[in-house]
């Protein structure tokens, strides 16, 4: 039951988190939820620095703007 009930508040806050800024506890938690959802193991240390490279104001919070995936830049044409 207990776990039920955090992973619909973990949902909740993914869910409200594109509607506005998300803090680094929310972050953290929906990485967290991420990492356990696909059996893969969290590491707290990179998902601090993750939410440190994502905030470039530094304020504390991820923007909409923030938290758009970062462009990648177009692939090269083979050489012939």
């Amino acid at each position: 039951m207990k776990k039920i009930v955090l992973f619909s508040i973990i949902a909740l806050i993914g869910l409200t988190a594109s509607a506005a800024d998300q803090t680094k506890d929310q972050f953290m938690a929906a990485m967290k939820a991420r990492a356990e959802k696909g059996g893969k193991e969290f590491n707290a240390a990179n998902t601090e620095k993750q939410f440190a490279a994502k905030d470039k104001n530094k304020d504390g919070k991820l923007s909409d703007e923030e938290q758009k995936p970062a462009a990648r830049p177009a692939a090269k044409p083979a050489a012939e």
